[in-house]
C-alpha cells in the first residue's frame, strides 16, 4: 500500500467516525407515541414525537393502508419542542408508516420513521 492510498484511507476512517458520532448524539432519546410495531385502536386521535432537545419539525407525513399519504398538522415548522402532538386523521385497520424531517437545535437536518397498527 502506497503513502497516497494509506492517507486517504485515514482520511475516509476519521470522517466515518466524526459523521457516526454526529449521528449518535442526535438519536439518543427519541420516542415516538404510537410506538414503532405498536397496534392501536381505530379511535387514536393524535401521534407524538418525543426528543430529549428541542426538535423544529418540518414535515410529518403518514402513508395508510389504502395507498394515500396524509400530511400531519401540529405545531408550526418554525417553533422548536421537545414534544410534538400531530392530529391523525380518522384511522381505518391496517399498517401505517409515519415519516418525518425536522431541524436540531445545532443546525442539524434529521429525518425518521416509524410505523403501527391499527386494529378494531
Amino acid at each position: 500500500m502506497n503513502l497516497r492510498n494509506i492517507l486517504t484511507s485515514a482520511a475516509f476512517t476519521v470522517g466515518l467516525v466524526l459523521n457516526a458520532g454526529v449521528a449518535v448524539a442526535h438519536g439518543k432519546g427519541m420516542m415516538t407515541m404510537p410506538s414503532n410495531g405498536q397496534t392501536v385502536g381505530i379511535d387514536t386521535k393524535v401521534m407524538h414525537l418525543m426528543f430529549t432537545d428541542p426538535m423544529q419539525i418540518t414535515i410529518v407525513k403518514m402513508k395508510a393502508p389504502d395507498g394515500n399519504t396524509y400530511q400531519i398538522n401540529g405545531p408550526a415548522a418554525n417553533k422548536a419542542v421537545k414534544t410534538w402532538e400531530g392530529s391523525l386523521p380518522e384511522l381505518a385497520p391496517g399498517n401505517y408508516q409515519i415519516d418525518w424531517r425536522g431541524m436540531s437545535s445545532d443546525g442539524h437536518a434529521m429525518n425518521g420513521s416509524f410505523a403501527f397498527s391499527v386494529a378494531n
